[in-house]
């Protein structure tokens, strides 16, 4: 199901099935794709590789490590990982861990897959990555560089009838993707509960509040605030 209006778009979880697909979400933002993906095993991980578009990781739990560029870091839960187009990446999970992704439209020859340079080439990366540990992602993004979109990710812990977003007409898109549990999203006078893996894409100049309706997770998305950001 997709629910839309003038400042949203809702994706229920059989609706947000795409991650290289382009097109799809709302043309006002600057996110391609928002999946939370659910426990994968110990032992995961991926190769080198890099992409034609930007990706951003937020470990939700677990324990591992991540490469960007030639820098490795420790993953602890709420870890969030910044790769810019053409930065080589990769990561291995020591336990079994859950995962949200997000990637950006595609660009230059717009290759949907990974891109590994034995093959497709030497990569020129277009910024720099970072990556913000899990017990430091409280908040915004401290300096989210030059090209990074977001000014925050990461996840919240919630209890039963807690208010999480006070009513607010918000100054920037704002995204929620709900990890466990069920939220209850206020939106234009509208309301619509939202379960496991639903997304709610919001657009700068919307009104919303959001309550629990149980204990759960949700994973917070804001992007930044720019002048096409409107």
């Amino acid at each position: 199901m997709i629910q839309s209006g003038d400042h949203y778009e809702i994706r229920s979880q059989n609706s947000n099935l795409i991650y290289w697909e382009q097109g799809e979400f709302p043309e006002w933002t600057a996110l391609s794709c928002l999946r939370a993906f659910p426990t994968a095993p110990a032992g995961h991980g991926v190769e080198p590789h890099y992409h034609d578009n930007d990706e951003i990781w937020l470990f939700r739990s677990g324990h591992g490590e991540v490469w960007v560029g030639d820098q490795r870091y420790d993953v602890t839960p709420n870890t969030a990982v910044y790769t810019p187009l053409g930065v080589v990446h990769r990561f291995q999970m020591f336990e079994p861990y859950e995962n949200t992704a997000i990637v950006t439209s595609l660009e230059g020859k717009k290759r949907p897959l990974h891109l590994v340079a034995a093959h497709h080439g030497h990569p020129v990366p277009t910024a720099a990555g970072f990556v913000i540990p899990g017990s430091a992602n409280v908040g915004p993004i401290a300096d989210p560089g030059s090209r990074c979109p977001l000014s925050e990710l990461r996840e919240i812990t919630f209890s039963a009838g807690e208010l999480l977003a006070e009513k607010a007409t918000f100054d920037r898109h704002e995204h929620w993707i709900v990890t466990q549990g069920s939220i209850e999203l206020t939106l234009g006078g509208v309301i619509t509960s939202l379960h496991e893996e639903d997304v709610v894409l919001m657009r700068t100049g919307g009104v919303r509040e959001i309550g629990a309706q149980s204990a759960g997770r949700v994973v917070l998305v804001r992007e930044r605030k720019s002048k096409s950001n409107t």
